[in-house]
C-alpha cells in the first residue's frame, strides 16, 4: 500500500518540470504575439500610404513607435523567459527555444522598426 501512494503522489521534480514547460509555452506565446503585432503594422502601413492623406505618414510614425516599443518589451520578456528555461537542466526546451528565438528576432525587428518610424517622420 505504501508503494501505491508514493507512485501516485507527484514529486517536486515532476512539478518543477511542469512549471518550466509552462514558462516555455508562455515564452513562445509572448514571442508569437510580438511578431504578429509587428507584422500587422507592416500590413496596415502601405494601406494608409495608399490613401494619399497628408497625415498618413505622421500616423504611421506614431503607430510604429508605439507598436515597436511594445514589441521590444514583449521580445525582451520572451527572450528572458526562454533563456531561463533553456539554461535549466532537465527542463523541456522545445517551446522555450522557439520563444527565445522569436523574442530575439523581435528585438532586432523592433530596433529596425524604430529606424523605419524615424524615416516616416522625416518624410
Amino acid at each position: 500500500m505504501m508503494g501505491r501512494m508514493s507512485e501516485s503522489a507527484p514529486t517536486a521534480v515532476q512539478g518543477s518540470t511542469t512549471n518550466f514547460r509552462l514558462i516555455g509555452v508562455i515564452s513562445f506565446v509572448i514571442g508569437a504575439a510580438a511578431v504578429l503585432m509587428t507584422r500587422l503594422l507592416g500590413l496596415i502601413a502601405p494601406l494608409m500610404v495608399s490613401t494619399g492623406l497628408p497625415w498618413a505618414y505622421s500616423l504611421i510614425s506614431g503607430m510604429g513607435i508605439l507598436a515597436n516599443a511594445l514589441s521590444l518589451i514583449l521580445g525582451i520578456v520572451a527572450l528572458v523567459l526562454g533563456l531561463a528555461v533553456l539554461l535549466r537542466r532537465g527542463a523541456p526546451k522545445g517551446f522555450a527555444a522557439a520563444g527565445a528565438a522569436l523574442g530575439g528576432a523581435e528585438i532586432l525587428s523592433a530596433l529596425i522598426g524604430f529606424g523605419q518610424a524615424a524615416f516616416y517622420s522625416a518624410v
